[in-house]
């Protein structure tokens, strides 16, 4: 799909253009607004989420508001990848949550009998490296 600038006028392709594009750029700031300060009020993140995206505050909360004449492509594309490298954070994490409970599993069979779980922990074990490995190709 072309992101294009999209600006009220007097036709209606223009109007549900627009809406579609307000109605984005909304929800990756929800996005984004959840990653960056969720405990805090929406009037005190806006600010927070604009600086963390490169925002004006002002531009932040008209589209929060669905006040902006017009959204740009630019903005569009920053909240995207703004969103994206959320995402891969929070993808990196849990891969790596997922490797310790492997490993912390491993060591308690270990430490219950080695021999007896021996194949069980040398499983358990490549797959919490495969886990991080995988974890620090997102990161690279």
């Amino acid at each position: 799909m072309s992101v294009r600038s999209a600006q009220l006028g007097n036709s209606t392709q223009g109007q549900n253009e627009m809406s579609c594009f307000a109605i984005q750029a909304r929800s990756h700031l929800g996005a984004i607004v959840q990653f960056v300060a969720p405990s805090m009020p929406l009037k005190s993140a806006l600010p927070r989420v604009a600086a963390y995206v490169g925002l004006n505050a002002r531009r932040c909360r008209a589209l929060w508001n669905k006040e902006a004449r017009a959204i740009l492509a630019h903005e569009i594309h920053q909240l995207e990848a703004v969103r994206a490298r959320i995402s891969e954070r929070l993808l990196t994490k849990d891969m790596h949550d997922h490797a310790s409970h492997l490993e912390i599993r491993a060591a308690r069979l270990a430490a219950d009998d080695s021999d007896f779980h021996r194949e069980e922990i040398s499983r358990l074990r490549r797959m919490a490296q495969r886990a991080r490995d995988f974890a620090a190709d997102l990161g690279a």
